[in-house]
Order: C-alpha cells, then structure tokens, then sequence
C-alpha cells in the first residue's frame, strides 16, 4: 500500500493506471536500433570491496553545496531551499545526493525526476528514480523514457522532465555503458578469494583423520575409543604433538591443503577496481593527505558536480531563464581538509589582499558566522593600493606627473627646439 502511495505522490496517479502514450514509438538512435537498459544486478554492489568504493564517493560527493545563482548572485529562495535542505519529502539534501551518485556509479546511468506544479511549473520535488529497466521511446517526436519498476509498474516521463547522468557515456548514443561485463571477472575473482579464505578459516571444523579398528567392535566402542583418542591426543595438553597406538587401531591422517591467494594477488585485483573507480587506497581508509584529497576531489567529485550542476541547470530552468543568467551549480569547500597550518598560512598571505571576508575565513576553521552581518566585512591592507590611483597615492595627490606638451609653431623640429 506504500508502494502505492508512492508512486502516486510522485507522478499524481494510481500505479494500476497507465500512462502509456497511445502511439508510443521506440526511439531509434545512430547506433541502437532499441534504446533499452537493464538495471544493474545487485553482484557487484554486494561485493563488500565495491559497495566501500562507490560509498565513499556518495559520502565525499554528497557533501556538495548546491546554489541557485542569477547573474551569478543569489537566485530562486523557494528552489534554493529545495536542494539545500530538501529536495523532496523522503530525504535530505544529502542523503539524496548519496543516493543519486550510487545509483550513477552503480549503474553509470542515474535519473531525477523533476516534478512541478501543473499550474505553476514551479518545482515540488526532486526525486531519483529506481527501476528495474527503462527505454527511450518517442512520442509525436518528443522523446520520453519509459521506467518499468521492480513491482511491474510502469511510468513514461518526458525527458525534459529528467536529469540524467551518465558515466562512460561513449558505445551508446544514449545511456552510459554499464558495469556488469567491465568489473565482472574482477568482482567474480574477488569473491573467489574471499570463499577460499573462508574455507581456509573453516578448516578446523573438517576431518583431519580417520581412526581404524583392527577389531570388530560394538558400535559404542566404536564411539567410545574415538572420544578417547580425541581427548588424550588431538587437544592442546598434547604438548609433543604424538600419539602411540598398538595393533587394534591404525591412525590414517586426512591431507587438508586449503590454498588462498596471497597479498599481492589481493593487491592487483583491488587496484583494478580502484582505479575503475578513480580512487586510491588512503581515500578509502580516510588518512588521505591535502595533496591525496586535492587528486581524488580533482578527479571524482569536481566531475561529479560539474555533471549535476549543467544537468541541472538545463533541465529545470527554461531558455527563457536560461537567457536571464540562472543557473544551479555545486561547490565544495576544499579547505577544510586542509592542516591547522596550511590554512593559517592560506589566511595570512590572503587576508591582507581582501579575498575573503571574515565569516568565509572563519568557514576555514568551521566556525559560525558573526551575528547581525557583521562578518561580512573585509580586511584589506593598506600596503595595497589601487593600480589606477598609484601615482596619485605615492605623491599623496600633489604633482602628479603630467605628459609634455611641445609648442607647436609650424616651425621644424630643431627651430622649434631652439627657440
């Protein structure tokens, strides 16, 4: 019933209605006579080594501060408001972010659905999209996608009403290329290994032996001579590590030779999947260093808020806003992974230049703004002045140099010169 309410709150209808377009047509791109892509399985995401790597950059991307600008000043409050705090009422900011950028990186394809008042056209909501499959399809020459869900529901959205983000966006026309074939054989060699260290571990609970009666005995002295080998023999008091049998019974040991890959066999097939991911190894156990923070913000998240802030910013806004100087982009302060000292330094040599007002370089060091505005003052030195008005300032306003005027009396230069 949930599911249902869901459905309905984000595209105003039953589920058991559709919505498909009576003469819906697939679209035909250059390359794909069937623009058709499957969800990825969930292989890849639940190999533990994956899920880390794809989750520390939703955790590092998800930290992105979006901006409404106009003319490159403040923009739209309402809409401001909407990806700040949140974009629609089952999840934060970041939590959708989080989201958005596992759904790209899991399946290298991710999709938000842009809701708007029918009345109005103003934004309600922005919401990603899970599917099972979807398919660009064509209708009275608009294309729309059609999103087929894991409940068997089924949804065509115009695409003008989606953001779309892709990745490894080359073989298709229209979709990024998936993960599945490219990280199969590394995820399968992963687990792989790990199944072979958990047999390794597992060892222990296996037969070791086999304990042969030279007699015919009961079934109970069977057991009980078992029990008793074990127990004299095969237990940590058995210090000497022998054992000494006489003619009844014949000790055949079990040869157990369990093999695992070793580290460095560990190491490749974990770059592999790092490298895929554009991630190093001290990102994802957070002891990163400024310079390793730098690469992998360079690399991976800048990209990342370049993508959603042009996506965006050209699917909400219309040309008409588009032409006014809106737009929607995403920042990151770098800074604050910077050391106490560096941005000690940072401050220092910036500071007297007016660069930063005083509440952005308290944001340095984490702390709140100053009450009533009063932080948004800034400091600049007065060594610096303007290049302008230098002459003026160094002479401080008196005699300040003029260019020559020669008297012009129709006569030659050396007459001219002479008198």
């Amino acid at each position: 019933m949930e599911l249902r309410n869901m459905f309905k709150k984000l595209f105003g209808r039953n589920p058991a209605v559709s919505n498909e377009p009576i003469e819906v047509n697939h679209f035909v791109s250059l390359n794909q006579s069937v623009n058709l892509l499957q969800a990825a399985d969930e292989t890849n995401y639940k190999s533990l080594f994956v899920r880390v790597c794809i989750d520390s950059i939703a955790e590092n991307a998800a930290k992105l501060k979006p901006k409404v600008l106009y003319k490159g000043k403040t923009g739209d409050e309402k809409l401001q408001r909407l990806l700040e705090i949140s974009p629609n009422e089952y999840m934060n900011a970041f939590e959708f972010l989080y989201k958005v950028v596992t759904c790209w990186a899991t399946d290298n394809n991710a999709f938000i659905f842009i809701k708007r008042n029918k009345d109005s056209g103003e934004i309600e909501g922005l919401y990603p999209v899970n599917y099972s499959n979807c398919e660009f399809v064509e209708y009275h020459g608009e294309l729309y996608v059609r999103f087929t869900f894991m409940t068997g529901f089924r949804m065509t959205v115009a695409y003008t009403d989606l953001c779309h983000m892709r990745r490894f966006f080359g073989p298709n026309d229209l979709f990024g290329e998936s993960n599945e074939e490219t990280l199969k054989q590394q995820v399968g060699l992963i687990n792989i290994v790990n199944k072979g260290l958990a047999t390794a571990v597992n060892a222990n609970n296996r037969l070791k032996g086999i304990l042969k009666m030279n007699l015919n005995l009961k079934q109970e002295d069977i057991k009980a001579n078992q029990e008793q080998f074990v127990k004299d023999y095969m237990t940590i008091s058995n210090s000497g590590g022998v054992a000494a049998l006489d003619s009844r019974m014949d000790y055949i040991e079990l040869k157990n030779n369990s093999t695992v890959a070793d580290n460095e066999q560990m190491k490749v097939l974990r770059n592999d999947v790092m490298q895929y991911f554009h991630i190093s190894e001290n990102i994802l156990l957070s002891k990163y260093s400024e310079d390793e923070w730098n690469a992998f913000y360079e690399s991976v998240i800048e990209p990342i808020a370049i993508r959603l802030g042009l996506e965006m910013t050209r699917k909400i806004f219309t040309k008409h806003e588009l032409a006014f100087g809106n737009r929607i982009v995403f920042e990151a302060n770098r800074l604050q992974y910077m050391s106490s000292t560096s941005k000690v330094n940072l401050l220092k040599e910036t500071m007297p230049l007016g660069i930063f007002d005083v509440d952005e370089a308290r944001e340095v060091f984490n702390m709140a703004p100053l009450p009533e505005g009063k932080g948004k003052r800034r400091l600049q030195s007065l060594n610096f002045v303007n290049y302008d008005t230098a002459d003026e300032y160094q002479l401080g306003g008196i005699g300040k140099a003029e260019p020559n005027k020669q008297k012009d009396d129709g006569k030659g230069g050396e007459e001219g010169e002479q008198e």
